[in-house]
């Protein structure tokens, strides 16, 4: 099947969906200038995947704020971008109907900013600081801890430590039940930049082929699931395809 037949299937396919949910992982938001933590240069490979989980996690943020900040501001607080063409084309084909809500493994909030409704963000928001004190759990924005002049963030309300709103490694995903319920009753099924190796969201989408035929996957290069898609679109370019089926829906 080449690029036009998939693209009219697919778009066949959302015109006859009741209920179409999408899954989105980096490959999206690569497209809107944030780095690919997983790919050829990104941070898992050039400092060692290893190296990272030891830092990333919930148990050296208790342990040593100061290294994890010194970490986390290096390497995952990113100048602001604005949300690619496929983040916009998501939120209109949502506010068109035709998309009834995103899980997504992306911690960027860019879908959000879209003018997406229904996001469930199983990694959380990176845009937001939640103070670790019982009893406080005051929230704070970005900005806040970037013009903050220590390097570990504290809590204006309590100066309680904070914390990125971020899974940690060692640390459960939001939503689990929520996005494992709105993947599995989906009629239709659109994974986009995603390689379908991070579990457990890889495991909902596995577990939804298993009983139905409607998956459709649209991402550069393989991934784990591609035997089981009815439709596969390989490509670099996801806003393009996105729109265009926007286009002829």
């Amino acid at each position: 099947m080449d690029r036009e037949q998939a693209i009219s299937r697919i778009v066949d396919l959302m015109s006859k969906s009741k209920n179409t949910v999408v899954v989105t992982g980096a490959g999206i938001s690569t497209e809107a200038g944030i780095p690919d933590f997983r790919g050829e240069k990104g941070i898992y490979r050039t400092l060692c995947e290893q190296r990272v989980m030891n830092i990333i996690n919930i148990d050296a943020f208790k342990r040593n704020p100061e290294a994890f900040y010194e970490f986390y501001r290096k390497h995952f607080m990113f100048p602001p971008v604005e949300p690619s063409k496929a983040h916009f084309m998501l939120a209109e084909l949502e506010k068109r109907g035709f998309v009834k809500g995103i899980v997504t493994q992306n911690i960027d909030n860019l879908h959000q900013r879209a003018g997406s409704r229904n996001v469930i963000p199983i990694h959380g928001n990176g845009d937001r600081f939640i103070c670790t004190r019982h009893g406080c759990g005051h929230v704070h924005p970005a900005s806040y801890i970037e013009a903050y002049p220590e390097l570990v963030p504290l809590c204006e309300k309590c100066g309680g430590i904070l914390k990125p709103d971020v899974v940690l490694f060692g640390e459960h995903i939001h939503h689990y039940f929520d996005a494992r319920d709105l993947i599995l009753r989906a009629k239709l099924l659109v994974v986009i930049g995603s390689s379908l190796t991070v579990y457990p969201l890889a495991g909902f989408v596995k577990e939804f082929s298993t009983f139905y035929q409607d998956l459709v996957i649209i991402n550069k290069g393989r991934t784990e699931l591609d035997h089981a898609a009815l439709v596969k679109v390989d490509t670099d370019n996801t806003g393009a395809v996105l729109e265009e089926i926007n286009r002829r829906l």
